[in-house]
């Protein structure tokens, strides 16, 4: 082959290599082992023709529960009605022991104390400061008749100025929290009864 030719061809070559699109890579051997053929479920970059939707991704099954999270399934609406409902129906699975308490208290110093106070009281740190309005009392009137049910509805969605925690605490920790703060509740009653009537100290 003459040289001219030659050099002719090569640069033609040279020049099909080069990828206009600098994600194409050209000319590919074996391509199927740099295109994988699984599909990317968390990347849906592209319709997926063999599912009806057109998802990588499949659902669950309607009415189906993760393994182990029984526990998450929540009936009760975040209505008036659903806060109502869960006063009457829902009661506290775990017993009142030692462990369940101390854990309570624990996870209460996290993420209760800085507004309802180390007491219950409604005097945290954020309340105090001047910069947060007044949080009721646990043994005050608002909340002293308070049911576990309207307890654990208002941590799990969150009332007023308190946000949701069901994000931070699962449905255990929200029943041991409010072990403790029932705990609470009981001693600024017990306290506040002998402060009103010293002589039931005898």
């Amino acid at each position: 082959m003459p040289r001219r030719i030659r050099d002719t061809f090569l640069l033609l070559w040279l020049a099909g290599c080069a990828a206009t699109d600098p994600r194409d890579p050209g000319i590919e051997y074996a391509s199927q082992m740099y295109h994988s053929i699984p599909l990317e479920p968390y990347a849906q970059v592209d319709y997926f023709p063999y599912a009806s939707d057109g998802k990588h991704l499949r659902e669950p099954v309607a009415g189906t529960v993760p393994r182990g999270k029984v526990d998450f399934i929540y009936p009760f609406p975040n209505t008036n009605e659903g806060y109502e409902e869960a006063g009457k129906k829902l009661k506290n699975p775990l017993p009142p022991t030692p462990e369940n308490v101390s854990e309570g208290k624990r996870l209460y110093s996290l993420y209760c104390i800085h507004c309802h106070g180390e007491k219950g009281n409604g005097r945290g740190i954020l309340v105090e400061s001047g910069k947060y309005p007044p949080v009721p009392s646990y043994y005050g009137p608002q909340l002293k008749d308070l049911p576990e049910g309207k307890m654990f509805h208002s941590i799990t969605y969150g009332k007023n100025l308190m946000g949701s925690h069901a994000a931070q605490l699962t449905p255990t920790e929200r029943w041991q929290v409010i072990l403790y703060v029932q705990q609470l509740r009981a001693e600024g009653l017990a306290a506040e009864g002998n402060t009103a009537n010293p002589s039931q100290k005898r």
